[in-house]
């Protein structure tokens, strides 16, 4: 799962490789690098889910179809409906 990322510890390496000659990271990136490596070892029983590999729903969560732009629905009109009660009746 983890063979699509950079290895984190060879980062942390090469940070700390650049810092002796004064160009490493800056300070909270550095930070950020090292807490999900903390986090995966204080965490051995939580697997990271890989929406990087996720497929995107194909439709809505609901089942609603989105709406397009430019559809015109017609209605009946309120005479027709009118003129056609009186035929039947």
């Amino acid at each position: 799962m983890n063979e699509e990322r950079p290895d984190l510890a060879m980062m942390i390496g090469l940070h700390k490789l650049a810092a002796q000659q004064g160009d490493g990271l800056v300070p909270e990136l550095y930070e950020i690098l090292t807490r999900r490596a903390r986090m995966v070892e204080e965490n051995t029983n939580v697997a990271e889910f890989p929406t990087w590999q996720a497929r995107p729903p194909v439709r809505d969560p609901f089942g609603l179809a989105e709406p397009k732009e430019g559809t015109i629905l017609a209605f009946p009109r309120a005479t027709s409906d009118a003129a056609l009660k009186k035929e039947s009746a």
